[in-house]
């Protein structure tokens, strides 16, 4: 991405626009880089990646610094466009509307002139030294904070086995004669892929199953690890959430925590780059599907 190129950083009730040539006043990005510091002493480190015993956090050690000038078009704009810079690390700001994660927000630019990515972080002060010497023309440099030292590629996207065919099967026992009745549980197999077009292994953003199925089992065949939960969905209005990445886990059913319920093999998986067959596995018959929200992702450098 060109310096000079539009890029936004925060969500609708509270961002701000750079190199926005055709209003004022124009916020000059004129460097910006991610730096390898520790923002924060200490961080709450939290299971992901290679199963639920495993822990590990990047919070809090990577910076980005975006540096640039404030061009007003007279006094009281320069006023007002201190006041914009100031109220994104604002204390008395809680920006937390459904565009932002506790806090950090996505600074969405252009690649290559077509292809939108964004790093999601938060600003945590805004430097200004106010100063005569080049007029109205006011220089600053915001400190953000990095939730996660990734880059993702825009739109999201959505692999989805709904409306797809079911493959159902029963025991693996053979017998030389009909019962009148079916032994054992039915299972229930459907498939979808998810491609991940970046460069670097993704975590899903959520991924949502929606009965009627029992033991829910989610398989990225790709690489061959799934998520199990001992749970049964036993109507399409039962919704199985789960959502996890470097600084956050949550399994739920129906908004209901049922992190007890995940068997102790599964592992929370990454997008490998590429394509990912996502199979949805259960010990029941119906039209129950799986949806995995993400993105494309690379590598922050």
């Amino acid at each position: 991405m060109a310096l000079y190129d539009t890029s936004s950083l925060g969500t609708a009730s509270n961002s701000l626009t750079f190199n926005d040539y055709g209003n004022f006043p124009l916020y000059r990005v004129m460097s910006r880089a991610p730096q390898s510091r520790q923002v924060r002493d200490l961080d709450i480190p939290i299971p992901f990646e290679s199963g639920i015993s495993d822990f590990e956090t990047l919070i809090g050690k990577t910076a980005y610094i975006i540096e640039g000038k404030m061009y007003p078009s007279s006094e009281a704009d320069y006023s007002t466009g201190l006041a914009a810079l100031r109220k994104l690390a604002s204390l008395d700001y809680a920006q937390d509307d459904a565009g932002s994660d506790e806090g950090y927000v996505p600074y969405i630019y252009s690649e290559n002139g077509t292809d939108n990515r964004q790093i999601f972080m938060k600003v945590l002060y805004v430097d200004i030294k106010e100063d005569t010497r080049q007029g109205l023309i006011q220089p600053f440099r915001l400190v953000c904070k990095i939730k996660d030292p990734t880059i993702f590629g825009l739109p999201f996207k959505l692999a989805s086995t709904q409306g797809t065919a079911i493959t159902t099967g029963g025991g693996a026992g053979i017998f030389p004669l009909t019962f009148p009745i079916v032994f054992g549980a039915s299972t229930v197999s459907v498939t979808s892929t998810a491609t991940n077009s970046g460069t670097i292994a993704a975590f899903p953003t959520n991924i949502r199953v929606v009965g009627p199925i029992n033991n829910p089992k989610v398989t990225n065949t790709a690489t061959g690890e799934y998520i199990e939960v001992s749970q049964n969905l036993a109507t399409s209005s039962n919704i199985l959430t789960i959502t996890y990445d470097k600084d956050s886990l949550r399994v739920e059913l129906d908004g209901n925590s049922v992190m007890s319920s995940v068997t102790a093999l599964s592992t929370y998986f990454k997008l490998i780059p590429g394509g990912n067959p996502i199979t949805l596995t259960g010990t029941s018959i119906g039209d129950a599907y799986v949806e995995v929200n993400y993105a494309d992702t690379y590598a922050l450098s």
